[in-house]
C-alpha cells in the first residue's frame, strides 16, 4: 500500500469517525436547544475546521510522507529521444574522451577523500553493477582524491507509448575510504515499475481490445556504468580485487 493510499484512508477514517460522533452524541443535544446559539455554535465549528484545513492543506502538499512517487521523481524522468534505439553508441563508456563531457552520460554522484597515504588500493564488495573503473591522474597536487560515477543511458519504452528516460533515478554504488583503501560495494537495491494508462482505458474494456493493448511488450535499455577515480601525483594505485583498471587522459 502506497504512502498517499495510506494517508487518504486514515483521513477518511477519521472524518467518518467525527460525522458519527456529532450524529450520535452532539445532534440529539442541540435538538433539544436549537436556537440562535446553535447556529452560532455550529458556524464557529465550520470556521474552525476551515483554519484547521489551511495548515492540512500545505503539510500534505509538501510533506515528502505524502507525496506521490510522481512528485517525488519530478525533474528526473524525462522523454528519450525519437532515435534511442538506432546509436548503440549512446550507451557505452568511452575511454578516450573525457567522461564529464561525454554525451549522454549522467553523473550520479561525486565523493572527495583526502589523500592520506602515499599508497591507494581499491577494493569492490558484491556486485557493484558499475563494471569499470577508471583512473585519471590529476596535474595539480591537491591532496584530494576524487570519485565520480557516471550512467549511460536508461531508456524504457512501450509499443503505444513514447519511451521514458530514467537515467537520473539509477542509484550509484556506496563507497567508502578509510585507511588508504577506497571500498566500493553494491548500489542500493532498485525495483522500477513501468504502468501504462489511457484515458481510453474504460472503452477498450468493453470492446475487447484491452488484450490486444496491454499484450503488446516493451522494451528497455540499459546503457553503461562506471566509476571515475581522480587521483593527485605521487599517489600510487596499488593492484587491487576489483578487476582491471582503465588509465583515462587528463586532457
Amino acid at each position: 500500500m502506497s504512502n498517499v493510499l495510506f494517508a487518504t484512508i486514515i483521513i477518511w477514517f477519521c472524518i467518518i469517525a467525527f460525522i458519527y460522533l456529532l450524529a450520535k452524541f452532539v445532534w440529539p443535544r442541540l435538538r433539544r436547544v436549537y436556537r440562535w446559539q446553535t447556529n452560532l455554535l455550529i458556524a464557529g465549528a465550520y470556521l474552525a475546521l476551515l483554519i484547521v484545513s489551511i495548515p492540512l492543506a500545505l503539510f500534505l502538499n509538501q510533506g515528502e510522507f505524502f507525496q506521490s512517487r510522481n512528485a517525488q521523481t519530478q525533474g528526473l524522468l524525462a522523454e528519450a529521444p525519437a532515435d534511442w534505439s538506432e546509436d548503440g553508441r549512446m550507451y557505452h563508456i568511452f575511454e578516450n574522451e573525457p567522461l564529464a563531457s561525454q554525451a549522454g552520460l549522467v553523473e550520479n554522484s561525486r565523493q572527495t577523500y583526502a589523500a592520506e597515504t602515499p599508497q591507494l588500493k581499491i577494493r569492490t564488495v558484491g556486485d557493484t553493477g558499475y563494471g569499470r573503473i577508471f583512473l585519471e591522474r590529476k596535474k595539480n597536487a591537491d591532496g584530494l582524491i576524487e570519485v565520480s560515477t557516471y550512467v549511460a543511458p536508461h531508456y524504457a519504452r512501450t509499443d503505444t507509448f513514447k519511451p521514458i528516460d530514467f537515467t537520473k533515478l539509477v542509484a550509484p554504488p556506496q563507497i567508502t575510504w578509510e585507511a588508504g583503501v577506497l571500498k566500493i560495494g553494491d548500489p542500493v537495491k532498485q525495483r522500477f515499475e513501468f504502468k501504462v494508462y489511457s484515458d481510453s482505458f474504460p472503452v477498450w474494456q468493453f470492446k475487447g481490445e484491452n488484450q490486444s493493448h496491454y499484450g503488446v511488450g516493451g522494451s528497455m535499455t540499459f546503457g553503461e556504468k562506471g566509476i571515475l577515480v581522480r587521483i593527485p601525483p605521487g599517489v600510487e594505485v596499488m593492484d587491487g580485487d576489483s578487476g582491471e583498471f582503465t588509465w583515462v587522459s587528463n586532457q
